[in-house]
């Protein structure tokens, strides 16, 4: 009779609670297995076939809402092409044309290598341990609990903690200055094109207060899968801003002024930080190979999204700077007549603008969601808006003590 009890209140959860639980609830489990294994490995010498098979970690992901292939890079993209690219022509500025070119590419491999290598890594840990997928801190408190310097396996839970905050803290500024950066295109695209606006000088808070609005509603898409569609529509946005850079820079050349290859090395290290802000998406790589369908090819995502995120902003540094020289300013729209192509390439800056804040958004939600999410599997829709809600409460408090 109690037994009959039990098997009636232990439920079997959905699929969709079962992909909802984050890997934290089982590593530690799952570590302790493989520390097991490793340090009982003459037994499997002994008596071979007691040994388990490989795990395929593939065929034991349970993801209704998996992307595929052009919905990742469509990810990828949306995660490294960010406000950086609207001043990275002044970087080319600090470090010289040719020489910022070559770093540029340079930057960009090096980029691609870190990522396949961080892939291939966290790969190598699920099979080992025998998980489908792990997150940044998992992955972090998973290798240095396993790693050969057993001096230090005591401090991965405080590795994992460290990944974490830094994650929050870098992901949320980032969703600020995002928000900052639409706002202040919207107040430049309004001035434009009304004399109204231009008169009445609103200041910046109020628009950031407006823009803040259709924010919060596309944060409120929590899965990669549905928000593949706008990365979709905003990569292709971002063609067009480059193609309308590329036709102002050669439009609005400057023919009178020499464009040196090379400056100084304060200069060359400058653009390098420019540089890396402009095309960096580590942050979002594990989290976009964790939502994929077929794994395996991540590489193939890599491969094509840094392709054209490279080239894009190698095209909009090299022309910007080629174009305008030491004038240059940020960010490059300010360089651009107030012509219809300019009000248009304004206005889809803040449409990709809208969708990038929202990729980076996923990060430090599933930061926070790893150790309250488990907790909480009911009223699911309502604990998501609770957690959106008190992010964009962080978010713009910093942002209105950063503008006052």
């Amino acid at each position: 009779m109690s037994s009959h009890k039990t098997d009636k209140a232990t439920k079997t959860p959905s699929i969709e609670t079962v992909t909802d639980l984050t890997s934290l609830r089982s590593l530690n489990v799952e570590l302790k297995e493989y520390l097991d294994r490793t340090n009982n490995a003459e037994l499997h010498e002994l008596y071979p076939g007691v040994e388990r098979m490989e795990y395929d970690f593939i065929a034991e992901r349970q993801n209704v809402y998996a992307t595929n292939l052009v919905e990742a890079t469509a990810h990828l993209i949306k995660g490294c092409l960010g406000a950086g690219i609207l001043g990275i022509h002044e970087g080319y500025m600090h470090g010289g044309l040719w020489t910022s070119l070559a770093t540029n590419v340079l930057i960009g491999f090096v980029v691609q290598y870190n990522m396949l290598l961080l892939v291939h890594s966290a790969q190598k840990m699920y099979i080992r341990l025998r998980v489908p997928k792990l997150s940044y801190p998992d992955l972090v408190e998973a290798v240095i609990a396993t790693g050969p310097l057993k001096c230090i396996r005591g401090l991965s839970k405080v590795f994992r903690y460290s990944v974490d905050c830094f994650l929050f803290i870098g992901f949320c500024s980032t969703c600020c200055i995002f928000e900052i950066m639409i706002a202040r295109t919207i107040k430049e695209l309004m001035e434009s094109i009304s004399t109204n606006f231009k008169n009445w000088q609103l200041p910046i808070s109020i628009y950031i207060l407006v823009v803040a609005i259709p924010l919060f509603f596309i944060s409120m898409i929590r899965n990669l899968k549905h928000l593949a569609p706008f990365s979709i529509v905003a990569d292709i946005f971002c063609g067009v801003c480059v193609l309308i850079t590329i036709y102002y820079s050669i439009l609005e050349r400057k023919h009178d002024e020499v464009r040196p290859a090379w400056k100084s090395v304060h200069g060359l290290f400058r653009f390098c930080g420019i540089c890396l802000y402009s095309l960096d998406g580590i942050g979002v790589t594990l989290p976009i190979e964790n939502s994929m369908a077929k794994p395996q090819y991540f590489y193939i995502v890599v491969q094509w999204g840094m392709s054209i995120v490279l080239l894009s902003v190698a095209s909009v540094g090299f022309f910007g700077y080629w174009s305008w020289g030491e004038a240059c300013r940020s960010p490059i729209t300010v360089h651009m007549p107030k012509d219809d192509a300019s009000i248009i390439l304004q206005f889809l800056l803040t449409m990709m603008f809208a969708v990038t804040f929202s990729v980076h958004l996923w990060v430090p939600f599933r930061t926070i969601w790893h150790y309250i999410g488990w907790r909480h599997n009911r009223l699911k829709l309502l604990r998501n808006t609770v957690i959106i809600t008190i992010g964009f409460v962080m978010c713009c408090g910093a942002i209105y003590s950063y503008i006052e």
